[in-house]
């Protein structure tokens, strides 16, 4: 397994602060084999994991590196042989994975290897344990496997209630999350912590204060070009459009042609047309426009709709999806637009979103590292940087306009739009 040596830009004087806080700690010590060898090296990994808990380029510690590496090395055979006669024992898998770690981070040849071997044998005896996928992780995340770390950690989130984690499970987890681009979640573990109560770090400090610096500020005076504002990835048989600034994200098909990708007036614009449909006399395209703002002073929800109700009848429908808690959907006729080809086809729907506790979450995934050659040593770059979404409420608007001779397959692009619609 190759160390990763692609290391942030503004990362660099804080790297190697990215420590382990005191995971040796979760480790049951009453439950090891109670034998001299391997109580002496749960207390070498104590005293030395400040020191060898993440790799670094420059050693300033008291104690050198090869007294470090020796006293690791030593502990490991001591605990492989305890394996031996104790291989069910979780606490011994666990210590002598974290263990191997440190010696990992000390270049002790097969360390990997040990950790790796430990730490699955530790999964497979007890699954529910969340210290065989955390401690895993954290291995994960400090090599070139940064992106299945990152993936690991999430899903130990997700299957536990954030309280139940311990604090080192969250410094751990900031580190990983940074090191793989997701600010937002850095700042959400940030927040576990403080309400944790966890014992104040300079190392969590400084992660935080480099996370809120991966986001750019949204700037009203500015004006923005389109690719500050949308980022378009392919997804399937679909393209997926994503505005941080405006908190949404969506799919438009392929076969789709966009008309308009702006921000306009302080105003996310999404317009599109689809088909070709066959109508009574003509092919026709449909329309999907979504416009994001912020409400103008004073202007509630209902007041925001009203100004797009402004031509034809209108009748209420049922969307369906809505992407909020309560949409307003209203269905509107314009007699005689398309002629031959029927009247015109209106279907709206306005709902209203307010500011997330960590804009941008729900649109993070961890992003790899950079491949790097080791024999080209350190190489630095810059992470991507995040556009912050406009504070405060939002109001969404979307659109769908058509000839009603083609109602049937423009609704069912409306419903593809609305199945694809990710709001914060």
């Amino acid at each position: 397994m190759r160390r990763q040596f692609a290391l942030l830009v503004i990362f660099l004087l804080a790297v190697s602060a990215l420590r382990s806080f005191a995971d040796v700690a979760a480790i049951h010590a009453d439950a090891l084999p109670q034998e001299t060898a391997v109580l002496a090296a749960l207390d070498d990994a104590r005293q030395l994991e400040p020191y060898c808990s993440a790799w670094t380029n420059t050693w300033n510690y008291p104690v050198s590196k090869e007294d470090v590496a020796a006293r690791l090395t030593k502990d490991l055979a001591f605990l492989n042989l305890a394996l031996t006669n104790h291989p069910d024992n979780l606490e011994l898998l666990l210590l002598t994975g974290l263990v191997a770690h440190y010696a990992y981070n000390l270049d002790v040849p097969g360390s990997h290897t040990t950790s790796v071997d430990a730490l699955s044998q530790a999964r497979r005896l007890a699954p529910s344990d969340v210290r065989g996928g955390w401690f895993t992780a954290s291995l994960q995340c400090q090599t070139d496997q940064t992106g299945p770390g990152a993936d690991e950690f999430l899903a130990l989130e997700s299957s536990h209630a954030w309280d139940q984690l311990p604090s080192a499970f969250w410094d751990d987890y900031m580190a990983c999350a940074l090191i793989t681009n997701m600010p937002a979640h850095t700042l959400r573990a940030n927040s576990y912590l403080d309400k944790l109560h966890a014992p104040a770090s300079q190392t969590r400090t400084t992660l935080a204060d480099l996370a809120r610096q991966r986001f750019d500020p949204f700037d009203p005076n500015k004006t923005y070009a389109t690719k500050e504002v949308w980022q378009g990835a392919a997804a399937g048989d679909a393209t997926q459009f994503t505005s941080t600034t405006c908190g949404v994200r969506f799919d438009a098909g392929n076969d789709w042609s966009v008309e308009q990708l702006a921000f306009n007036n302080g105003s996310c614009v999404a317009f599109f047309s689809t088909g070709p449909y066959k109508a009574t006399t003509r092919d026709l395209h449909p329309s999907i426009l979504m416009l994001v703002q912020q409400p103008a002073a004073g202007e509630d929800l209902q007041a925001f709709f009203k100004k797009f109700l402004n031509s034809g009848t209108f009748a209420p429908f049922t969307p369906s999806r809505c992407p909020s808690t309560t949409c307003l959907a209203m269905a509107g006729v314009q007699p005689g637009m398309y002629k031959a080809d029927g009247n015109g086809h209106a279907h709206m729907i306005a709902f209203e979103r307010d500011e997330p506790p960590f804009p941008g979450l729900i649109f993070e995934s961890p992003a790899p590292l950079p491949q790097s050659v080791p024999s080209a040593g350190t190489v630095a770059y810059r992470p991507a940087q995040t556009a912050q979404r406009i504070p405060g409420k939002l109001y969404y608007y979307v659109l769908v306009d058509m000839a009603a001779s083609i109602e049937e397959p423009a609704m069912k692009d409306l419903d593809f739009f609305l199945q694809n619609l990710t709001v914060e």
